[in-house]
């Protein structure tokens, strides 16, 4: 008797502590406007993914934006990674997208190991307006679709954003509902991403000049009520 009571005490101080770790990490907004490089709240990438190399020489802040460069000539990419974890709430990026064919860039959160926690928004780098929309929640890819935003995401600054809650994800595009699903999505705290890379699944054509995904802003928003509208 005495050791089923140790259990149930250990295991109910284990949830608690479960619980207290995902309520801080979605505790704490976030909203950068890239006046600099700030490394408290951002790394960079150095690693190898799809086709690229994301070399950490690739990413900077310049005139109050954040740059990740696709080098000429070449198929190297770029990646910052948020130094905290985050949870249920509204995230949002503010991008303009190079014409640089068959390469993305990335918004999305993700914790390791691969297909156990992500939520992303995939845009492809070039005038086709195709972006993709996916998640991963225990061991498995829950949800994908490919759809067609209303601008050219090359032609200017356009907004980002996705709401995930504890039983949804709301995707949007300058503040149009794109794409709404319930379950399916990740329960852990995860590191919020911005990255521009070539994947194996496109053809890895080489720009011939310098192409920059440039990020004005970066915000995050953590859950207070009920976040998402209902899709139509």
């Amino acid at each position: 008797m005495m050791i089923r009571v140790i259990i149930v005490l250990v295991v109910g101080i284990l949830q608690v502590s479960l619980m207290a770790g995902i309520a801080q990490a979605q505790s704490s907004n976030l909203s950068d406007g890239f006046d600099s490089f700030d490394e408290a709240t951002w790394s960079k990438g150095d690693h190898n993914l799809g086709r690229s190399y994301l070399d950490p020489n690739n990413v900077g802040a310049s005139s109050g934006n954040l740059e990740v460069k696709l080098p000429a000539n070449s198929l190297n990419g770029g990646e910052i990674k948020s130094q905290g974890l985050y949870g249920y709430g509204s995230y949002t990026a503010r991008m303009k997208l190079p014409n640089a064919p068959s390469s993305i860039t990335g918004f999305f959160l993700y914790d390791p190991p691969d297909y156990a926690s992500e939520i992303d928004i995939e845009i492809y780098n070039d005038t086709s307006r195709k972006i993709m929309f996916s998640t991963y929640a225990g061991g498995k890819q829950t949800h994908t679709q490919t759809m067609t935003l209303p601008f050219d995401p090359t032609s200017g600054f356009h907004d980002y954003r996705f709401d995930y809650s504890s039983n949804s994800v709301s995707f949007y595009a300058d503040g149009k509902l794109m794409k709404r699903w319930k379950g399916g999505v990740p329960k852990n705290p995860m590191h919020l991403y911005v990255n521009a890379w070539y994947p194996t699944w496109l053809e890895g054509k080489k720009p011939l000049t310098d192409q920059t995904v440039l990020v004005d802003k970066i915000g995050y928003t953590a859950q207070t009520a009920t976040v998402g509208t209902k899709a139509r």
